[in-house]
């Protein structure tokens, strides 16, 4: 019986690779032989593997270059040229906006969007299709992956948990995959601790046990990481 999963969220080079500026997160390439050990591990308890990678359109909403006089924000920086709100955009029309001429999004589809999320934080291009930038960072053993969760983002959708994923034949969640391995532990490891992974361990633990694994992980920014953590701990994650 699997009664273990393991989720390695987003070991993606645009993340991983130093070489890669957009959204490199220090010392992230050298934890890669943690996540493998731990994949090792998994799978030599029967375990299955899970791997989570984000990929975006071009023109995603949520993308500072579709936007004139915006900023993009980077691992250590954010201010307000690098956010957007509603009470931003709430008046603008289709004739008066501070769209790129090159987003492929409406001022209506914007004020859907950032009404639903509030603050957007505006990112550099980042996992874009069909680049190598959204490819797993070489050093991961991806031979021993059962299971891909492509977080395929539509331009007006920017999810950051692994669970927003579905099958696209079968429309079966992840939820569902992992109760018919009869999961009852899931671990999660990577990046980042205060965005998508604290997404996908606070998603799990609405249902069962979860344990974070700090020492296969990394993370944006130091100060949100701390309260990701104590919220992870506080909602009954085990941190490890």
């Amino acid at each position: 019986m699997n009664n273990q999963a393991l989720i390695v969220v987003d070991y993606q080079n645009d993340f991983v690779d130093p070489n890669v500026w957009s959204l490199y997160v220090p010392w992230a390439e050298n934890i890669s032989w943690e996540i493998n050990n731990i994949m090792y591990e998994t799978k030599a308890k029967w375990g299955i593997i899970i791997a989570s990678r984000e990929i975006h359109s071009q023109w995603h909403i949520s993308f500072a270059s579709n936007f004139i006089w915006k900023q993009s924000v980077t691992v250590s920086w954010i201010n307000k040229e690098s956010m957007i709100s509603y009470s931003e955009i709430k008046n603008w029309t289709a004739q008066n906006n501070w769209l790129s001429p090159t987003a492929q999004f409406t001022v209506q589809e914007l004020q859907a969007y950032i009404q639903i999320n509030w603050d957007q934080v505006l990112w550099p291009d980042h996992c874009v299709e069909d680049t190598d930038w959204s490819n797993y960072f070489k050093d991961l053993d991806i031979s021993l992956i059962d299971k891909e969760v492509i977080k395929w983002n539509q331009i007006d959708k920017h999810p950051y948990s692994a669970f927003e994923w579905s099958e696209e034949n079968t429309n079966k969640s992840l939820y569902k995959l992992l109760e018919e391995a009869k999961t009852q532990t899931l671990k999660v490891v990577w990046v980042a601790t205060d965005y998508c992974d604290i997404a996908t361990v606070l998603d799990w633990l609405k249902k069962y046990p979860v344990e974070f694994i700090k020492k296969a992980s990394a993370w944006v920014d130091p100060s949100t990481t701390l309260e990701a953590i104590k919220e992870m701990r506080e909602k009954g994650a085990k941190v490890i």
